[in-house]
């Protein structure tokens, strides 16, 4: 959207909507990081509403991992309609190599043994695990992804289909915050979240809002496109 004052254009607003891939199957209650798992996406009713909600005539992009790009396709064959897609490895998941395919206790074990326990997040954020990446370094490539995003698109409406670390990191940048600070927050498969800039400033509309909760929030619903 191009805001104008006597028509002259003196701001553009550019829209990012952010979605989590659908719940992941058959991975036996293991670390997966950025491996690439299978998700189930049987929810018709959701891919529905998030079909009526995301907004047409929209740049798409998704990372490299078939969870996201299923996930977006269930969301299209539900009717969403969009105007370019691209894939960006820079919103894939956290890499965290040899640690994936351990079961969760496990990872939990190790990381408390060498003192990189987080308690909202699968090591410390400055930490690198073996043949992996750190999760500062996942948030500096989301955070280029996003400015990449709004240096060549400028304005309209960007929805990509990601994973819990990248949302994450977008909203510490949507708010100019630490990385650290914006781990506790709880990101569910399917969930969306909004952040506005105008000339570089971010508003942040919602965040982790859940379809079927905004399909039954009728004053929510209408207010969301």
């Amino acid at each position: 959207m191009i805001i104008r004052k006597w028509g002259v254009k003196i701001l553009s607003e550019i829209r990012f909507w952010w979605v989590r891939h659908a719940p992941v199957i058959g991975n036996n209650g293991c670390c997966y990081g950025n491996n690439d798992v299978d998700c189930d996406v049987t929810d018709q009713d959701s891919y529905k509403i998030l079909s009526d909600i995301l907004p047409k005539d929209s740049y798409v992009y998704s990372s490299h991992l078939t969870r996201t790009i299923k996930t977006m396709d269930a969301t299209i064959k539900e009717g969403f309609k969009y105007k370019e897609y691209c894939l960006d490895k820079n919103f894939g998941e956290q890499n965290l190599g040899e640690w994936q395919g351990l079961k969760y206790e496990k990872l939990q074990e190790i990381t408390k043994e060498i003192d990189v326990f987080h308690p909202t997040w699968l090591c410390n954020p400055d930490y690198t695990p073996p043949g992996g990446e750190s999760y500062n370094n996942l948030y500096n490539r989301v955070t280029s992804g996003i400015e990449n995003i709004i240096k060549t698109r400028k304005e309209g409406d960007i929805v990509i289909f990601s994973h819990g670390g990248p949302i994450k990191a977008a909203i510490a940048h949507a708010i100019k915050a630490d990385p650290n600070y914006t781990l506790p927050f709880w990101i569910d498969n399917l969930a969306v979240s909004r952040f506005d800039f105008l000339d570089n400033v971010c508003r942040v509309r919602f965040i982790n809002l859940l379809p079927k909760i905004i399909y039954n929030s009728k004053n929510v619903y209408e207010g969301f496109i």
